[in-house]
């Protein structure tokens, strides 16, 4: 169903019945292509027919004309999920009426050089378009890098006012969220452990605070680790600054315990 097709046309020859052959004129396609009219019929589903159905062989869809459709006194009513022909008769209320846009010729010709007298009120048809490149880029940035598909979601159930697109792409050099998805590669495996005597490499990490305190009333845990005995220590702070005096009285411990000094400490500073 065209609204741009000034006459009903189709390449398949096998939809059409009473054919007459004619030599009539050339039509052209989208790009360079193009053909030549050369038999006309008529077309039905047993419901509904269409006469002077056009025939061209290098045509490779089929197009109805809404023009056409409407000389026979039909009416053709387009909606977001089909398009409705209507009996002889019908007629659309004036309050419903947004614009109107005059048959000129095959075509129907709209004027937005002014507003038409039946317009209530204004209306915006672009939000709903899709975003350029340079948009989406925008978008994408001012919306914190997050995904493609997260950004068009959040469009289209209206979680986000001011955006006046509904439809985002964009293109993979996004050089931010790549640095963002990078994964540090690995340390590899060390097969063989030069680490031969207790406290000679400890690791220690501080965490917290933790949700649940302790029954004391720490929030931070200090845990130091032995790489040869793989022992670990675990201390229960209060307050984070209460690190270098308990790690202290630790290491004097450890040294009491292994009779041996402390050679490397391992931490994230």
């Amino acid at each position: 169903m065209d609204s741009g097709a000034s006459r009903h046309m189709t390449g398949s020859l096998a939809l059409l019945y009473d054919v007459k052959a004619i030599n009539g004129s050339y039509v052209g396609f989208a790009g360079n292509q193009g053909g030549r009219i050369v038999g006309q019929g008529m077309l039905t589903n047993d419901i509904i027919s269409f006469d002077k159905v056009n025939y061209i062989v290098e045509l490779t869809n089929n197009f109805l004309s809404i023009s056409q459709i409407c000389d026979k006194d039909f009416s053709v009513h387009f909606t977001k999920t089909e398009c409705l022909v209507l009996k002889p008769g019908f007629k659309v209320p004036d309050e419903l009426v947004l614009l109107r846009a005059p048959r000129v010729n095959d075509l129907y010709i709209l004027d937005m050089s002014a507003a038409t007298p039946t317009t209530p009120q204004k209306q915006c048809f672009v939000t709903k378009a899709k975003a350029s490149e340079k948009e989406s880029v925008m978008w994408h940035r001012k919306m914190g890098h997050i995904h493609i598909h997260k950004m068009n979601f959040l469009v289209h159930n209206d979680l986000v006012e001011g955006v006046n697109v509904k439809n985002f792409h964009l293109p993979d050099d996004c050089i931010a969220c790549k640095k963002g998805n990078q994964v540090r590669k690995s340390h590899p495996p060390k097969m063989l452990n030069t680490i031969r005597l207790p406290l000679e490499r400890l690791h220690m990490d501080l965490f917290g605070p933790v949700n649940v305190k302790s029954i004391n009333g720490d929030s931070y845990c200090l845990v130091v680790t032995d790489d040869y005995t793989r022992f670990s220590w675990v201390v229960c702070l209060e307050k984070k600054d209460e690190t270098f005096d308990a790690l202290m009285v630790l290491f004097k411990k450890m040294e009491t315990l292994y009779k041996l000094p402390i050679r490397i400490i391992r931490s994230d500073n």
